[in-house]
């Protein structure tokens, strides 16, 4: 191989590790693994993104979801129960009273519970 050849092959080498080598990408919409969950009771709206995404709590326990950003959102469940409505600024808050996954969503920035702006509540 050509002193040429080695060159590139270092340099090729060298800006795959500055890119981020083959890590595989995480978090919503980019196929890689959901963020752990939180332990937390609060959650904050912000502007595309719920934040923690996924929040882990105990049974009996509730959720407060605070707006926190500029545009309109809303938390829509999958189950259908304890939605709130479309809103810039306040707080909505549910209580779950079983074990389980619960997702939910913005319906204005997501067209399904697997992408956008989705997060979830882990109750133990």
């Amino acid at each position: 191989m050509s002193n040429c050849a080695i060159g590139w092959i270092l340099v090729a080498s060298v800006v795959a590790a500055a890119c981020g080598g083959s890590d595989p990408p995480s978090g919503p919409g980019s196929g890689g693994p959901p963020p752990p969950p939180v332990v937390t009771n609060a959650v904050d709206v912000v502007d595309s993104r719920f934040s923690p995404q996924n929040a882990s709590i105990g049974a009996g326990s509730a959720v407060t979801w605070t707006w926190r950003g500029a545009n309109e959102h809303n938390v829509t469940f999958e189950d259908g129960q304890g939605s709130s409505t479309t809103k810039v600024t306040g707080t909505h808050q549910r209580t779950f009273q079983a074990g389980g996954t619960f997702r939910y969503r913005c319906t204005i920035h997501s067209v399904n519970f697997d992408s956008g702006m989705i997060g979830s509540v882990i109750v133990n």
